[in-house]
């Protein structure tokens, strides 16, 4: 019997709920019908698709369909809904209008308003540095071009289709800059595979301006007819030289099944993924973590709520205790939070800290935020919040628990089954993470010696003023972007002054927040070094109990060099009696 497929109608978003005991699964699985306004008078159509078990921030896939196709009927035919379902990809299914596609403006118009609407989580939380997109047929030409102009979008292109690059393209973008200073479009990476029957000059042209922006070698390898460059050796721990460049004599309508779209990605997309850097992002392909050695641990933990533990939440943790851990001995522990939306599965290599504790030989815990089950409207959309699972650093709500006691649970869990040096236990996080960072120095100061906090200059969203420490001193080392259009202004504005200052206030430091001018380009800093202008809080023994960091050219992200720099020349360097509560700066008393 032929399989059918009926597309349904979004739920409203203030129906869904919280399932306890199957937290982090998607709210919603099956295929739906979704409108996308392009403008103020301009709304398209497109299809989801999640499948049944499928848990927060997996790929997402967003398919070209062909006009001559119905959108079910390509789904099941091209092989991607099995594939999904092996996979738990999400998919979105973009449509022609009226029948067929439009011209360059109007279709790049209704991707990159599409690809926001999905970005804004209304459906699903899908995790945007891992974007991909397939063009089939006549849609290759147009999201070629698309993703060229774009190439923030996504961490892979795979054209099927007739494509290729005129001369006039060509010459623009080797001439047109980017939002970076010094980056030209034609230098921003991108994983390509082109299945194209055709060789003519356009071709050539495109696959040579892929090349060229994916830094590949010379000679390609030729396996079952398709021609595959590799990168040279190259980038940084920032930007990975990781775009492979793939040309496949083949005619698209030969491409449609499942096993055929399933080697595009194993071969060319799957673990890499287009970080938050700079205004281009940051390219970086990692094995799986499975494969790395993380551990997934999993446990019914109280909310906090009611008293008797009755309201308990199935969490969700990542454990990685590198090889170059030594376990004769006690060994750092280093708590990482994710931002708003992401999970404990992605942090670690988002943010870098995975490579640093692979170098430094510590141990890192990643849990996965709690889930705000509210409404709110963006965009044109009214969406639930609670497929943005970020950090509750406030009290524990009805259908909510407090992430700060399931801090407290994990640092227990992780000293009764690890070796942990209870001395050296630190936290860092990014955007929300980072205000959990904040959080855990102000309401934990006895659990943590030292905390690095990224992207974030207030301590929560919950409403709950800073509270005064009073205890133990813990040092800080914050990180803001200068280009971060989420929190602007580096350290110079108002929420990062009432920080500075009750950092200030609580340990009597000896510079304030006014001894510093900021997001000057460091004309009055401690130093500058490269892009990191770096402001300094001292103790009156001269120990640099805040360090302040505005990185140039940085968005709304952490940088992996960020979290070396942080841990080799900041957090590493303090410790904590778990007794005494007394600070050390390098073995002596602070």
């Amino acid at each position: 019997m032929e399989e059918k497929l009926i597309a349904m109608r979004l739920p409203k978003a203030d129906s869904l709920t919280i399932d306890p005991e199957n937290y982090y699964q998607q709210a919603l699985c099956g295929y739906y019908d979704f409108r996308c306004r392009v403008s103020r008078d301009k709304i398209r159509t497109a299809k989801f698709y999640i499948p049944d078990g499928s848990e927060y921030n997996q790929p997402t896939i967003f398919i070209g369909v062909p006009a001559s196709y119905e959108t079910d009927r390509f789904l099941i035919e091209s092989g991607w809904k099995s594939l999904a379902e092996k996979n738990h990809f999400y998919l979105v299914m973009m449509e022609a209008e009226n029948g067929a596609w439009g011209d360059d403006e109007s279709e790049i118009a209704y991707i990159n308003a599409l690809r926001e609407d999905v970005n804004y989580r209304p459906f699903a939380s899908a995790f945007s540095s891992k974007f991909y997109i397939y063009a089939y047929g006549e849609t290759a030409s147009v999201i070629g071009r698309q993703s060229r102009l774009f190439p923030r979008s996504w961490a892979g292109t795979a054209l099927v289709g007739e494509s290729g690059m005129d001369e006039e393209e060509l010459s623009m973008m080797n001439a047109k800059m980017t939002k970076v200073p010094g980056v030209l479009y034609s230098q921003v990476q991108m994983p390509v595979w082109i299945s194209c029957r055709s060789n003519d000059e356009s071709l050539s042209r495109e696959i040579k301006y892929y090349r060229a922006a994916n830094h590949s070698s010379d000679s390609p390898e030729c396996i079952d007819g398709r021609r595959i460059w590799k990168p040279e050796a190259g980038g940084t721990v920032d930007e990975h030289w990781c775009a492979l460049t793939v040309h496949d004599d083949r005619d698209w309508k030969d491409c449609l099944s499942a096993e055929y779209s399933e080697s595009i990605w194993n071969m060319v997309f799957s673990g890499t993924a287009r970080y938050p850097g700079n205004a281009n992002g940051a390219l970086r392909r990692y094995p799986s973590i499975e494969e790395r050695g993380f551990m997934k641990f999993s446990k019914m933990v109280a909310g906090g709520y009611h008293a008797d533990g009755s309201d308990a939440y199935l969490r969700v943790w990542w454990v990685y205790k590198p090889e170059s851990v030594d376990d004769s001995k006690p060994f750092p522990l280093l708590f990482v939070f994710h931002g708003a939306g992401g999970s404990g599965d992605e942090i670690a290599d988002r943010m870098g800290w995975a490579e640093t504790a692979e170098e430094y030989g510590f141990m890192i815990i990643c849990p996965t935020a709690s889930l705000p089950n509210r409404i709110r409207s963006v965009s044109d959309m009214v969406i639930n919040e609670r497929f943005r699972a970020m950090w509750n650093t406030g009290k524990p709500q009805h259908d909510r628990p407090s992430d700060m006691l399931f801090v407290d649970y994990l640092y227990k869990w992780a000293a009764e089954n690890f070796n942990i040096d209870r001395s050296r236990v630190y936290a860092s996080g990014q955007s929300s993470g980072g205000m959990m960072s904040w959080a855990c120095a102000s309401y934990r100061p006895d659990t943590f010696t030292a905390v690095a906090p990224f992207s974030a200059k207030i301590l929560n969203m919950e409403g709950e003023a800073l509270p005064f420490i009073n205890g133990s001193v813990v040092p800080v080392i914050a990180g803001m972007g200068l280009d971060d259009n989420m929190f602007p202004g580096g350290f110079g504005t108002d929420d990062a002054r009432m920080l500075i200052e009750h950092w200030h206030d609580a340990f009597n430091l000896k510079e304030n927040w006014d001894s510093y001018t900021y997001n000057d380009g460091g004309k009055n800093c401690s130093f500058k070094v490269g892009s990191a202008i770096n402001y300094l809080f001292h103790s009156a023994s001269g120990i640099p109990i805040l360090r302040c960091v505005e990185m140039e050219t940085k968005t709304h992200a952490t940088w992996p060099s960020e979290c070396r720099t942080a841990w080799a020349e900041f957090l590493s360097h303090f410790s904590k009696d778990p007794s005494t509560k007394k600070l050390y700066y390098d073995g002596k008393e602070v």
